[in-house]
């Protein structure tokens, strides 16, 4: 009876103390995510008595594994005042080619296995979409242009149209609100500036673009 108390009394230490080393590997580790556009990068830290290696993979919602990083040496490595030794890695994602959405980076190492989930919210597009000739609200007849937009909030618009000579005539920026919705904007035919002659129907060029995306042109017919 003694024996089976005492093996149980041990069987729970054990469990307290891998829970309790559980608690602090969790504790020793820290981790950062930084996305700009579709470029993410993870930084993860670990703190340990050591240098250690580490590796990685990359899940998407459906927890499928997507991309695997090797075991592979800490890219920077300090000793605290604690004597501890503070490990970094860092891992550079490009998601051009993956859908917006949660996915989750898995570290492993001899200490710990973390989990680090972060959203995507996919790469920043503007595109052209048509326009077409409308009254507006006082009556005036005018041309509307229409976009698809995808993670642009907060973002600046710039929008600028050239005529058969590539000589820019109008010039459009605004601050967008939404991120994913139609985008729309009109334009009454008169050029930028003090002008007395209003612009002739034709060919022109839409050059349009949002902060850190390329520019994009597209040529439409001014019908109005």
């Amino acid at each position: 009876m003694f024996r089976v108390r005492k093996i149980s009394v041990l069987c729970l230490a054990a469990v307290l103390f891998f829970s309790q080393t559980a608690w602090a590997a969790v504790k020793g580790a820290k981790s950062k995510v930084k996305i700009d556009g579709t470029k993410v990068l993870v930084r993860v830290m670990e703190e340990s008595n050591i240098q250690i290696s580490q590796s990685a993979y990359l899940k998407d919602a459906d927890n499928k594994v997507i991309l695997r990083w090797k075991l592979r040496s800490p890219q920077k490595s300090f000793r605290g005042k604690d004597d501890r030794l503070y490990n970094y890695y860092y891992y550079n994602i490009d998601m051009y080619r993956y859908a917006p959405g949660k996915y989750t980076l898995c570290t492993e190492s001899i200490d710990r296995r973390l989990s680090i989930p972060f959203n995507y919210p996919g790469s920043t597009v503007l595109s052209y979409k048509s326009s077409k000739v409308i009254r507006n609200n006082n009556g005036d007849v005018v041309q509307r242009f229409y976009f698809t937009r995808n993670n642009t909030g907060g973002k600046v618009i710039h929008v600028q149209i050239f005529d058969g000579e590539d000589k820019l005539v109008y010039s459009h920026r605004t601050k967008s609100a939404n991120s994913n919705q139609l985008y729309s904007f009109t334009w009454d035919g008169w050029p930028s500036g003090n002008s007395a002659k209003r612009c002739p129907r034709g060919v022109y060029t839409i050059k349009y673009w949002v902060d850190g995306a390329s520019p994009r042109v597209k040529r439409f017919k001014l019908a109005i």
